[in-house]
């Protein structure tokens, strides 16, 4: 990762432009731009409108290439700080640090110029990447969570399956229900997301509580202490995997296979289920369960930057407008990618429709209760993260410290993060 400090980019001078080219000139010659994102199951998705931008764009080629996540940024650190890299490329949360390390380029003048309104995206995510009163990024994507089900496990197993209205004791309830009724030794009823910045930080907003107040850690709160015996109870009455042997379990992957009955899915895994070679009306989706009368999901959402030493940030640019726009949105719902950024109601419903093997999906989506990401609202506590869901939060689970000292000892790194 970036540092403000230590990774200082050196930014050349502008790429001179032909005199009179815009947005709408014939282009001279053939561009070639590279563009990358990390992925997989999207691929598809971003791959169809790069299609479709190259037929209204002949004389651009884009070549896109997919990182594996855990290499994503080592590389593109490694590429940016060589004044390298792709034309275009994912950011998310991190974009702050690239920022400050002069790596991306301002896109404020070409949205002038083009009259391109940030009104059109969900407003949370387009002000993510407004940075120091720049724009940064065009919104791609916007995180939602969902609970979805395997019908057919409820069924052979005679358990009534969870409806849209239930609440935290009903998931319990119904996930001891399985799990009496499981034979497989590997089969397990549920599984949420169980680490500190998604599953129990969305827990501690559901209760009425923060993780962060007033520039300082807050986990130490009620709500706080709250939520991690919540998460833990679930783990010490086998209704989850224990998290210390969780590590390679994939949801979406026991979901399908039955071994999971109920599993917590991100909106950007959604089409893996809806082409699972699986009956028809297999999946069902609900938000997550109330808890205190609410059901908080922490969101963010990827956008689209461009390449402070793009040598072809017109072209670029283009990608980019084209991308995040309508048609793009749609191509990319339709191509199996995350929930679109972009409000126009094509773009979700394309959203709905690439997923309609999924029962129950637009009302879930329609019902979230999204706050912004607590390493999306404060960057600056993304450092630690490695530390709190390692050594803290796997001391916690395996029954080494008290809620009460994990708390406190996130609240510490918390803290001396925010003021660094």
């Amino acid at each position: 990762m970036l540092t403000t400090q230590s990774r200082k980019f050196l930014i050349g001078a502008a790429v001179a432009l032909t005199a009179g080219f815009g947005a709408n000139a014939a282009l001279a010659q053939e561009v070639n731009l590279s563009l990358v994102i990390w992925d997989p199951a999207q691929r598809d998705g971003v791959q169809l409108a790069v299609d479709a931008f190259e037929a209204a764009n002949p004389d651009i080629k884009v070549t896109l290439e997919q990182v594996p996540s855990d290499q994503y940024y080592t590389k593109l650190d490694a590429a940016l700080g060589a004044g390298e890299g792709p034309d275009v490329m994912w950011q998310s949360s991190r974009a702050s640090y690239y920022v400050a390390g002069g790596a991306l380029q301002p896109l404020d003048e070409y949205i002038a110029r083009d009259g391109v309104s940030l009104d059109a995206y969900n407003q949370t995510i387009a002000g993510l990447y407004n940075i120091d009163g720049k724009q940064y990024g065009m919104p791609k994507d916007f995180d939602a969570w969902t609970m979805v089900y395997n019908a057919n496990v409820f069924e052979e197993l005679g358990v009534t399956p969870p409806t849209a209205d239930w609440i935290w004791d009903d998931m319990v309830r119904i996930a001891e229900d399985v799990k009496a009724k499981q034979a497989g030794g590997a089969d397990i009823p549920l599984y949420v997301y169980y680490n500190w910045n998604n599953g129990v930080a969305s827990l501690v907003h559901s209760l009425g509580g923060t993780v962060i107040k007033d520039g300082k850690g807050y986990m130490s709160s009620e709500e706080g202490v709250m939520a991690l015996n919540m998460m833990r109870d679930l783990q010490d009455q086998g209704l989850i995997t224990k998290v210390a042997d969780s590590a390679d379990l994939n949801p979406v992957s026991a979901l399908i296979s039955g071994t999971v009955a109920i599993a917590e899915i991100p909106s950007w895994n959604l089409s893996l289920l809806s082409r699972a070679d699986v009956p028809e009306g297999s999946f069902h989706v609900l938000h997550l369960p109330a808890v205190n009368g609410a059901w908080m999901t922490d969101t963010n959402g990827l956008s689209y930057v461009m390449n402070a030493h793009s040598d072809h940030k017109e072209e670029a640019w283009e990608l980019i407008k084209f991308l995040t726009s309508d048609e793009g949105a749609v191509l990319h719902a339709q191509g199996g990618a995350g929930l679109p950024a972009n409000a126009a109601p094509e773009a979700s419903a394309a959203f709905v429709e690439a997923n309609s093997a999924l029962v129950g999906l637009e009302d879930a989506l329609a019902a979230q209760q999204p706050y912004p990401r607590t390493t999306t609202a404060y960057p600056k506590v993304i450092p630690p993260q490695q530390q709190i869901n390692g050594s803290i939060m796997n001391s916690f689970y395996a029954g080494k410290i008290s809620a009460e000292d994990a708390a406190a000892q996130i609240d510490e790194l918390v803290t001396r993060a925010l003021v660094q």
